[in-house]
């Protein structure tokens, strides 16, 4: 007989639990995070080698959008298509097209995590702008695709950045006419060039929709899983890439980049002297763990873990009355043995706004009034801690 297995869902590094716990699986993610595939990509799309596209044996010679981009939009839609993702080509004008794949969270499937970067160029080769970024989404959706997560994950690939951020304008402005809700947008440009070797990146974040809270979460990720970089942030970041479009639709976005503003940027930016060869591979390499580490722990993998293991598992029931509310509500959590707790709340990124409990409670049933007074309507999280675990329940305030 097949063994049983549950799927337990760990939500103790989701960016809706802001506060992070170290998480096994958030790091076996970032060790696979693989060089070698990352620059299989950059090469092909900066032209160095050729290419099999839809079966054709061809050379991605330029990225160029007026000159005609089809060739890298075939080949980044046959590659995601070839993961096994839904995969889109949106046709927003008769020069633009932007490319992304949909891969569906196994708990929230309507609630979405971004990774991004545009695949435009202004020259020939232009490796690191934005050949670099591009290759780190496809790595991520290669690696990402045969692991199941909580929320959908979108990989968005933009067309006509370099002439005015034209692609991620409309697909944003498109996503908040639809209520789409996307939690946060990472977005990748430039991202393989360090001449002074000081490993500085340099995140790029916003008073917008929080976006600054999401800045601090990276780099709680680079600090807690080691990754030898050294974040800084710019508050207020640049406007001159993807991102600050989906700050103007109102969401969640910071730009991950070399040092646009400390000094140490790519100086065949723009040019075909932008070229694999004048990169610099092991911080292209870190560069992409910290992207794709921060994105697997806002989208939450799911561990799938034996019956006789989940045994040994104290698990905690909780839930709210009424929900959704207005004012008031009462929530209620039942204990399987005494153990510490601690409870908060928290807003829709994460960030703790009260403590509820912090101690250790005894067996069974509690019951808990809260009142939230004036804050804004919208969707919130209790996020209850033990040592077994951490825990999340939504909850929607009128």
């Amino acid at each position: 007989m097949k063994r049983l297995f549950i799927i337990v869902i760990f939500l103790f590094s989701g960016l809706i639990t802001f506060s992070q716990t170290y998480n096994p699986a958030v790091e076996n993610i970032i060790n696979e995070v693989n060089l070698d595939s990352l620059i299989y990509y950059l090469r092909n799309l900066s032209g160095e080698d050729s290419v099999v596209v839809y079966g054709e044996n061809t050379r991605i010679e330029h990225r160029v959008s007026n000159w005609g981009n089809n060739l890298a939009a075939d080949y980044l839609t046959q590659t995601l298509e070839g993961f096994g993702l839904t995969t889109y080509v949106q046709e927003y004008s008769d020069n633009g097209k932007n490319i992304y794949a949909v891969q569906e969270g196994t708990v929230y499937p309507d609630e979405y995590y971004m990774i991004c970067a545009h695949y435009d160029a202004v020259d020939y080769y232009c490796a690191d702008d934005n050949g670099s970024g591009s290759s780190g989404v496809l790595e991520a959706a290669r690696l990402f695709s045969d692991i199941q997560f909580e929320y959908s994950i979108i990989y968005a690939l933009w067309d006509e950045e370099e002439i005015g951020l034209i692609g991620s304008n409309y697909y944003a402005t498109q996503a908040a006419s639809n209520g789409d809700v996307i939690h946060a947008v990472i977005n990748m440009d430039m991202i393989s060039w360090d001449g002074d070797d000081d490993m500085v990146v340099e995140i790029h974040s916003s008073y917008q929709a929080n976006s600054n809270d999401l800045s601090d979460y990276i780099v709680e990720v680079n600090e807690l899983y080691e990754i030898p970089l050294t974040p800084v942030i710019e508050l207020p970041g640049t406007t001159a890439s993807d991102h600050s479009r989906f700050w103007d639709n109102g969401y969640a976005a910071v730009l991950i980049i070399e040092e646009y503003f400390g000094g140490d940027f790519n100086p065949y930016y723009h040019t075909e002297e932008d070229r694999i060869a004048i990169l610099n591979m092991p911080y292209f390499h870190e560069m992409a763990k910290l992207s794709l580490g921060a994105l697997a722990s806002m989208a939450v993998p799911v561990i799938e873990t034996s019956i006789d293991e989940v045994g040994k598992f104290t698990g905690i029931l909780i839930s709210n009355y009424p929900n959704p509310f207005s004012r008031e509500t009462t929530i209620s959590y039942a204990l399987q043995e005494e153990t510490y707790i601690r409870l908060s709340m928290r807003n829709s990124i994460g960030k703790e706004i009260r403590i509820l409990v912090d101690g250790v409670k005894q067996i069974g049933e509690h019951h808990l009034p809260l009142q939230v007074g004036n804050l804004p309507g919208g969707l919130y999280f209790l996020c209850t801690q033990t040592p077994e675990g951490t825990f999340t329940h939504k909850m929607l305030i009128n």
